[in-house]
């Protein structure tokens, strides 16, 4: 077979492959697209939380206008939240009953439905903080806006909870907390209504 006529049937079969879609056997290449980076569905488009610029949740694209997963509050760390927060929420009866609800669904597995540090993951791990009753001296002493800190960034064996609670529920949750601490008498309580005047007196006749 001479060099010209070898060169012609090389390109016929490349035009041969291109036109035809044909596959070369051992590369299933449509097989193996499914093959793709996959994220956790509460990640986000970064491995870093506090990494500076715009993030985006994985679930999703997010829909303009909309709130992000994590509230869009800014970066805050154990060292600068009492220079940086306070918290802006006050405890409330509402606010207690928001706080109940998230740290029953967020915070009860490891701290107990009580906050006692007993919860059924918790004895799993040791250390686990008590934030109520008899041994949660530590804890009464941390402030609001570091407890704030520790459920958005983690500390220790607790991971962080920034992007599973809003930053409007953290406060929520700490509220409940301190009327756990036995703060109670801060609860701010509807105001009675009236009692109704009584009807005057009628004239004797």
């Amino acid at each position: 077979m001479n060099t010209r006529k070898a060169a012609r049937l090389a390109i016929l079969a490349i035009l041969f492959v291109a036109v035809s879609g044909f596959t070369l056997p051992g590369c299933p290449w449509f097989k193996m697209m499914k093959y793709q980076q996959a994220r956790d569905g509460f990640s986000y488009d970064t491995d870093d939380y506090d990494a500076p610029g715009p993030k985006s949740s994985s679930m999703r694209a997010p829909v303009p206008g909309t709130v992000p997963v994590d509230g869009g509050d800014p970066p805050v760390t154990l060292l600068d939240a009492d220079a940086k927060l306070s918290n802006p929420v006050p405890i409330d009866a509402a606010s207690i009953d928001r706080g109940k609800v998230v740290f029953d669904n967020q915070c009860a597995a490891c701290h107990g439905s009580q906050a006692l540090g007993d919860g059924k993951v918790g004895k799993l791990f040791p250390f686990i903080l008590p934030l109520a009753g008899p041994k949660a001296q530590n804890a009464m002493k941390l402030t609001d806006a570091t407890l704030y800190a520790i459920v958005r960034q983690g500390r220790g064996l607790m991971p962080p909870y920034g992007s599973r609670v809003h930053p409007a529920e953290r406060w929520d949750v700490i509220n409940y907390i301190r009327s756990l601490q036995g703060l109670r008498e801060h609860v701010v309580k509807p105001e009675t209504a009236a009692a109704p005047a009584a009807p005057a007196a009628r004239p004797a006749m």
